[in-house]
């Protein structure tokens, strides 16, 4: 496989004799997804590049995008949002990397799930620094009800589904549900916290509640929670209905019956995590 080197990154062209669609989202279609594996390679068995190499070409026969590498730092294309990458991932240590999928469909990103994970199985192992994370954005002129989608996705347990990873993926719910007023105080003064919901942009969230130590072994189970995530992606995208209106009376009076010191508390988490503005 033939590559250009731009900076640090090597550009491999993409397969345009792929047998899978290419899954890219049409002029109209109104969500656009993508999503991240974070993984360590497996450096007691295998030599780092040689799982470098290995990975670009098991991913060339899975899309007709390019590829882009960099085992140095994060890629700078402008175009990189629309390739497939292999790339270091800061919070984790040396040999831990990242493949991040072309924004893609629905079904293009359950098509990754199915084909990826094998590779991390294959060439490395996840333990608790590890994740998995699902972009979700819309077209420009599309409103998305961040604090709806919180909701809903918390109402269903998909926020609190998989153990925290403190440090690495925080509930952003648990502030008023599970921590004691010391727990809260200090996640509240740590800096770096990551909260496993954000809002990138006003037309863009991003999803870091799965993961942990083998996540990549729970293939059905990335499936079915990304598909209901993105549901409650669609629902906060159209009208109130009266669930909806049901979860957020319900939260508003759980709001109300806390202290001044909780409400602060949960409301800076959520202008943290970019759910409401400062």
């Amino acid at each position: 496989m033939q590559y250009i080197l731009e900076g640090t990154t090597k550009r491999y062209q993409g397969n345009s004799s792929c047998k899978y669609s290419n899954f890219k989202p049409k002029e109209n279609d109104l969500c656009r997804y993508g999503c991240e594996f974070e993984f360590y390679i497996d450096t007691e068995q295998y030599l780092y590049s040689d799982v470098i190499d290995a990975l670009t070409k098991a991913l060339y026969e899975l899309t007709s995008a390019d590829i882009l590498v960099d085992e140095i730092s994060i890629p700078h294309a402008a175009d990189k949002n629309h390739c497939m990458q292999i790339k270091p991932d800061i919070s984790l240590e040396d040999n831990g990397v990242e493949i991040s999928v072309p924004i893609s469909t629905k079904e293009g990103i359950l098509h990754y799930i199915q084909t990826i994970l094998p590779l991390v199985e294959q060439y490395g192992y996840t333990n608790e620094e590890t994740g998995f994370h699902i972009h979700m954005s819309t077209l420009g002129s599309s409103h998305i009800d961040f604090y709806r989608f919180m909701l809903l996705c918390d109402d269903a347990g998909l926020l609190s589904a998989w153990k925290p990873r403190i440090g690495y993926s925080q509930n952003v719910m648990d502030i008023l549900s599970s921590h004691t007023k010391q727990e809260a105080r200090i996640i509240k003064t740590k800096k770096g916290t990551i909260w496993n919901l954000e809002r990138i942009d006003p037309h863009h969230i991003e999803i870091k509640s799965i993961g942990g130590t083998d996540y990549h072994k729970e293939t059905e189970r990335l499936m079915r929670e990304f598909e209901i995530y993105a549901d409650y992606f669609t629902q906060a995208l159209g009208v109130v209905t009266i669930e909806h209106k049901r979860l957020l009376e319900n939260h508003k009076q759980m709001l109300d019956s806390m202290d001044k010191e909780a409400k602060g508390r949960f409301a800076s988490a959520l202008i943290e995590a970019g759910i409401l503005d400062s």
